[in-house]
């Protein structure tokens, strides 16, 4: 199929990555994204956690485990395949330690198990052609360990946790890789980038699809040959509009990301998530910044439906960031002095009626995303955001094994 022309829809982390897989495989790509810039909502408004896997200690068929542990073994050595190398070690955390809290849904030893479950996969990966240099262009070793000496952690003393556990886990900063990833793509001679246009509609036809856009110039009809879907909170929906066949049940919460920050020369936390339920995490940054989420607070909504327009206001976000430092200062005294410096919500999607403080909710597992395909169109559920580069790699030899053998 010559001169194919390929359409992106979203702009986040995930259409990112399949556009620039594909344009390393020297395809041309049209990137179309509803925001004025890339990568500026959910993908920037997270904790920036490559998972290994950990905190699905309640999937006990160990799927979920395995699927994050290769996600994350591939999210460095493809994204420096296609950026030319990127200098992760300014904007990478300390590893993670998790702290199994006093009314965790499972105790230690079930943790523990989980734990060597996921360490007991490793190997086969070793011979894996897109995990090298591995995981941040570090060999894993040792995985987990039980912190020693206890008296070591971070929490207030009137907290009896059940367990803490170091482990080989990082983040990144999310704000700095997209930053590096915008400038990129933007310059890549392959990739048409189009901001600030929403797809409104869609129709399949003989030659491909029409998109239907509403640009800063008016309303636009775009022919593409092939479309990847990667939109995010409207995925579902342009779906459906070329008779896809859905058959999971979306969930969508909202949660909120806030950084505080501390003053010079105060000591900072080691990064921690507290398991196994709706708790929170901690994430050191650069220049005394500290990410902190607490779930019950953070999370603002949940339902099968998207969020209305008005669930992101300033009045919300400050109402939320403050009651969370609130919470946080009290389990962690290192933050004793912190100052709220952000609050923004994003959007997470995934499959699930019901949220993580139930065991048996499907939030607790991230096996069976992916991209499915129909006719020409491709629509990607990322999943995890560890998950994209992979997923997009992936995707990429798909569509173009695709172009190659249409006449």
């Amino acid at each position: 199929m010559r001169g194919t022309r390929t359409t992106i829809l979203g702009g986040g982390i995930q259409g990112v990555s399949l556009a620039l897989a594909l344009a390393h495989r020297g395809h041309k790509v049209t990137l179309i994204e509803a925001m004025p810039d890339l990568l500026d909502f959910t993908s920037t408004r997270n904790e920036g956690k490559i998972h290994l896997g950990f905190v699905y200690a309640l999937d006990p068929t160990g799927a979920t485990h395995r699927k994050m542990l290769e996600s994350a073994l591939c999210f460095s050595p493809l994204l420096d395949r296609w950026c030319g190398g990127l200098p992760w070690d300014t904007f990478l955390s300390e590893g993670f330690y998790y702290a199994v809290m006093p009314d965790s849904m499972i105790g230690p030893d079930q943790v523990i198990q989980s734990y060597e479950r996921l360490a007991s996969l490793l190997p086969e990966f070793k011979e894996h052609d897109l995990c090298q240099p591995s995981y941040f262009g570090k060999t894993l070793s040792w995985m987990w360990r039980e912190s020693d000496p206890w008296e070591s952690h971070p929490f207030s003393k009137k907290y009896p946790l059940q367990s803490f556990i170091e482990t080989e886990e990082r983040a990144i900063n999310p704000i700095v890789l997209a930053s590096m990833l915008r400038q990129f793509v933007k310059q890549h001679p392959l990739i048409d980038t189009r901001c600030n246009v929403r797809v409104d509609g869609v129709e399949r036809n003989l030659n491909g699809f029409s998109l239907h856009l509403e640009t800063p110039d008016g309303p636009e009809v775009f022919h593409s040959d092939l479309v990847a879907n990667c939109t995010w909170i409207g995925r579902h929906k342009l779906d459906r509009m070329v008779d896809m066949n859905l058959t999971a049940q979306p969930c969508y919460r909202v949660k909120h990301s806030i950084i505080a920050s501390l003053p010079a020369g105060s000591r900072l936390p080691p990064p921690v998530t507290m398991v196994q339920g709706p708790y929170g995490d901690i994430v050191p940054r650069e220049n005394n910044r500290i990410y902190l989420s607490w779930y019950p607070e953070c999370r603002t909504y949940f339902g099968t439906l998207p969020p209305r327009d008005d669930w992101d206001t300033p009045e919300i976000s400050r109402d939320v960031a403050q009651r969370s430092l609130t919470i946080m200062q009290d389990l962690f005294p290192d933050l004793a002095n912190a100052q709220i410096e952000s609050s923004m919500a994003g959007v997470i999607m995934a499959e699930g009626s019901t949220d993580i403080e139930d065991p048996g909710s499907s939030l607790h597992y991230r096996k069976d995303h992916g991209a499915d395909h129909h006719d020409g169109w491709w629509s990607i559920d990322t999943g995890k955001y560890t998950s994209a580069p992979l997923l997009a790699e992936r995707t990429a030899l798909a569509i173009t094994r695709q172009i190659q053998e249409s006449p």
